[in-house]
């Protein structure tokens, strides 16, 4: 991928983050962050004996999952990094830390995820839900796995959420838009790709859902339709 594509993407996203973080209160009822994913919610019993927990969120835009980690076990010695490439929604992302009183738990990161260094046999959890695919290339998306993949120790869990096949049109024309994702993998290569990285794992969720939704595209509104991979396992 160019340089200018890749420019030209993040501005896209950059803009239709800001203006989505801009309308919406992290667990604000009515808000489509007024809860933490369901798949996170599902893995916190996962470590309720844990006297100390350490978690990393790649692309944890304003908190809405990280911060949910943070709530539930603030009691004993937890500590989750925060890491996205918008210094406004790291910003965001200590507000509501503030906000919720887990100032001392959470730790803003500003950096682009292919480039955020992530250290060996050091995470009980690592997410990153609809972020892997903002990485800048394939090749570095793979390599991202594979760190992730060392960087969990025994009995962590990666948790991942990815979205592959990504189609884009113009919602009030139906002109066909270049999708504005750094990698858009067919699903079933994508499939693979994860089963590989992990081999030898305990797959916990493996899911496969095809969603549809409008998003800002600068003056226009995008049709926007993917398939999401859903993909948890537990180190043995």
């Amino acid at each position: 991928m160019s340089n200018e594509r890749l420019s030209q993407i993040r501005e896209a996203e950059r803009a239709s983050h800001l203006e989505i973080y801009s309308t919406a209160e992290l667990y604000e009822k009515g808000s489509w962050l007024q809860k933490p994913i369901k798949t996170v919610l599902d893995l916190l019993p996962v470590f309720a004996n844990y006297q100390a927990l350490r978690a990393l969120d790649l692309g944890s835009g304003v908190g809405r999952n990280s911060i949910a980690v943070a709530l539930e076990y603030r009691h004993i010695d937890c500590k989750v990094e925060c890491v996205d490439i918008l210094e406004y929604s790291i910003e965001r992302l200590r507000q509501n830390a503030v906000k919720y009183e887990v100032e001392k738990e959470i730790e803003g990161i500003v950096s682009p995820i292919e480039n955020y260094v992530i250290a060996e046999n050091t995470y009980d959890l690592v997410m990153a839900v609809s972020a892997l695919e903002h990485i800048d290339s394939e090749n570095a998306f793979k390599e991202k796995l594979k760190e992730i993949c060392q960087g969990i120790r025994a009995g962590g869990v990666v948790c991942l959420v990815i979205n592959s096949g990504v189609t884009e049109k113009d919602k009030e024309t139906g002109e066909k838009l270049s999708p504005q994702f750094e990698v858009n993998l067919p699903t079933q290569e994508l499939q693979t790709i994860l089963q590989e990285t992990f081999i030898g794992w305990k797959i916990l969720k493996s899911t496969i859902r095809h969603q549809q939704y409008d998003i800002p595209r600068g003056e226009r509104t995008v049709d926007l339709e993917t398939d999401v991979v859903t993909f948890v396992a537990q180190k043995l």
